[in-house]
């Protein structure tokens, strides 16, 4: 699984952070609106569930004694107007007879066997007695149950339309607000681009030709703008003064200083310089709380190449191996040969899953690639993330006990730290 590219630019971060956090907030403030509307919903559910019970018990009670069917009908469909009721029924105590049942036939509601329900529904029944003017010893048997089909359909159609109406309103709001988000970035960014293009102007080989930058009129940027066109001024006086030959020395200082990094064979950084990079990155993490891992990469059986094909052949095979991990790594991730056929790859920026995901990524690079004489060849990859307290040590014993583990459990393949993170 390719990893992500990392949002790097100050302006997107700003923006995915705005719209992350209106999203959130108002998607709370709609799930609450929605969650009072639901409890409102079902309140007057129940409410109108109530009603319509204690009337049906009141007025039916003298119509089932007469057995006057047109006079149940009639109070039975004056239920209907509640929008909850979908049939109502009376029954004979026994259950066998229906002496009067009404339905609110729809054309997605087909009239069907009646009092019957499912999903959502609710069937409420209430047990009817003779009217209080009978004998009061013939009051206490039943004459009849009438049942009740509520439904929730009505209330679960208000739902979803509040829940669309309240999604269209967050999408509205958020497309708003970073529009306007936007144009305010770009008042404030326009400036800083400008002024970086005449810093990489600058930094080129034709920097001394470089005009000074012209004030926008703003304070916060004018003070900046001032700074740079004196630093511009200051190296035109140091470029002037410099001599030939002060040139050609810093020019093989830097060479020289370039070497005392690098690997001879491979290209990529020695030893000496993965030791103080490590250290940097552990004290930036202690400082700044910014997790960073390491990935030790050790070729498969490269003894064996050594022994067939030669130490020439092996020492291209270690070019080719830099070459390739060069070109898949990110810009920001530090390599360096480690020793032998080992490299140490140090991910800034980066916590341990995303570490492991990318160090499959490696590994599948490598057993892809045909190199040149031997043809394919594989490595085995441990990986390590820095921890609360950490020490160089510590991460480097981690890192080499994985890979330790994917050289015994077959090779060609990714072990990782077992840092208290699941990865896939």
């Amino acid at each position: 699984m390719p990893l992500l590219p990392p949002v790097r630019s100050i302006r997107n971060r700003m923006i995915v952070l705005f719209i992350v956090a209106t999203t959130t907030t108002l998607g709370a403030f709609a799930t609450q609106r929605q969650w009072l509307l639901h409890q409102d919903l079902e309140q007057r559910f129940e409410r109108t569930r109530g009603e319509v019970l204690d009337g049906l018990k009141q007025s039916l009670a003298a119509p089932t004694w007469a057995l006057n069917v047109g006079n149940l009908r009639t109070r039975l469909e004056s239920t209907l107007i509640h929008p909850e009721v979908t049939e109502a029924c009376v029954f004979s105590p026994d259950r066998e007879e229906v002496y009067a049942a009404v339905h609110r036939t729809t054309t997605a509601t087909p009239a069907g066997p009646f009092c019957t329900a499912s999903g959502h529904d609710v069937l409420a029944e209430v047990t009817l007695y003779p009217p209080d003017d009978i004998d009061p010893v013939r009051r206490s048997q039943p004459i009849g149950t009438a049942v009740v089909h509520f439904t929730r359909d009505t209330m679960q159609k208000t739902l979803r339309a509040a829940m669309i109406q309240g999604i269209i309103e967050v999408a509205v709001i958020d497309v708003a607000l970073v529009l306007l988000l936007t144009f305010g970035l770009r008042m404030v960014f326009r400036p800083l681009e400008h002024l970086r293009e005449a810093l990489f102007e600058l930094a080129s080989s034709h920097g001394d030709h470089l005009d000074e930058l012209s004030r926008l009129g703003r304070t916060e940027f004018d003070s900046v703008i001032d700074g740079f066109n004196s630093v511009l001024r200051r190296l035109r006086l140091i470029i002037a003064q410099r001599s030939e030959a002060e040139l050609e020395l810093m020019e093989k200082n830097r060479l020289l200083e370039a070497l005392s990094k690098t690997d001879q064979l491979t290209g990529v950084f020695n030893r000496r310089h993965l030791d103080d990079a490590l250290a940097g990155a552990l004290a930036r993490s202690r400082a700044e709380g910014i997790p960073f891992s390491i990935v030790l990469i050790d070729v498969d059986r490269f003894k064996s190449v050594n022994d067939t094909y030669g130490h020439q052949v092996g020492d291209r095979v270690l070019v080719e191996i830099a070459d390739l991990i060069m070109a898949v790594k990110r810009p920001t991730d530090t390599l360096g040969r480690w020793g032998g056929e080992e490299f140490l790859l140090i991910c800034a920026d980066t916590a341990l899953q995303d570490a492991v995901h990318f160090a499959h990524r490696l590994r599948n690079a490598v057993a892809a690639q045909d190199f040149a004489v031997i043809g394919r060849m594989t490595a085995s990859l441990g990986v390590a993330c820095v921890q609360q307290g950490d020490t160089i040590h510590g991460m480097i014993a981690r890192a080499d006990a994985a890979l330790y583990r994917s050289k015994e459990r077959g090779r060609n393949r990714v072990e990782f730290a077992d840092d208290g993170v699941t990865t896939p």
